[in-house]
């Protein structure tokens, strides 16, 4: 299926990435406790979503990064996807609140030309994300949801939050997905869009990277036969499937049959996530 291995300094041991963790956690607990005092419980909670403050980034030391970035892994391939002279497209599918479409942008604000779309379905999460790129040149932003279809009105399951915002929505309630634990038990109607049809819309000739995540709907989306990719170069995307399973293989043969090299990021075989990164050339890493 063209599934080939990343190469780059880690730390595996989990003693060590335990004790970095650890470290980080006491920095912030007394951050909360500080913050607690000098603005109060409620401001406290908006400043930690925002500024994406929690000592579970430490984990990124596992993907070669000292610094508690969020979601290292993927940070590291939008940096080096972009920084490549030729980039100018990158469309950022589950954008949340902004983060990574706001490393895309410091990244291609130095070309002449450049072209970011940032997708966010949940209206909490759009409205912040709205916030955060007021008043930004070359970035467009849909409040629509990444599916199989175009222009439908379907249910979306609101995420609980951490904070103020949440993570975990989904238009596909697959595996692991928990009412309580996950999901508020809230549904909303959300309007569909397809990929290709978002691809087309923008004009991209060419795109550069796609990140996704979009909490289960990425097994629908990529495996959809009619799906075209043939403008995209690289696809990072967070499975929601355990590695193993029937979706996660299935996944990884569609991208495969689209012509993408499949490298899977670090997989887990105890998790129920994991990232796949799909690329046409040389391995973004």
């Amino acid at each position: 299926m063209g599934v080939v291995a990343v190469k780059g300094w880690i730390i595996t041991g989990k003693g060590a990435v335990k004790a970095w963790v650890g470290l980080l956690f006491l920095g912030y607990v007394v951050l909360r406790v500080l913050l607690r005092l000098l603005i109060g419980k409620r401001r406290r909670e908006w400043v930690q979503d925002v500024l994406g403050i929690h000592y579970t980034r430490g984990y990124s030391v596992k993907y070669g990064s000292l610094l508690p970035w969020y979601e290292a892994d993927v940070r590291r391939i939008i940096k080096n996807v972009l920084s490549k002279p030729h980039s100018q497209t990158f469309i950022d599918i589950g954008a949340y609140v902004g983060w990574h479409t706001v490393t895309a942008y410091r990244i291609l604000r130095k070309r002449k030309v450049f072209k970011i779309v940032a997708v966010e379905p949940d209206p909490n999460n759009y409205r912040e994300l709205e916030r955060n790129i007021r008043g930004i040149w070359g970035i467009q932003l849909v409040n629509e949801a990444v599916f199989v279809s175009d222009g439908e009105e379907i249910d979306f399951h609101r995420g609980k939050t951490s904070g103020r915002f949440a993570a975990t929505g989904t238009v596909f309630q697959g595996e692991g997905y928990e009412i309580g634990v996950h999901l508020t038990g809230e549904r909303i109607r959300v309007k569909t869009v397809r990929l290709d049809t978002l691809i087309k819309r923008f004009g991209l000739e060419r795109v550069d990277l796609i990140k996704m995540d979009i909490e289960g709907a990425e097994y629908p989306v990529l495996t959809d036969p009619s799906l075209d990719l043939s403008r995209v170069e690289n696809i990072v995307v967070e499975v929601h499937y355990r590695y193993a399973s029937r979706e996660s293989q299935e996944i990884i043969r569609a991208l495969a049959k689209h012509g993408f090299k499949i490298v899977p990021l670090y997989p887990d075989q105890t998790s129920r996530y994991h990232r796949l990164l799909a690329c046409r050339g040389e391995v973004p890493w």
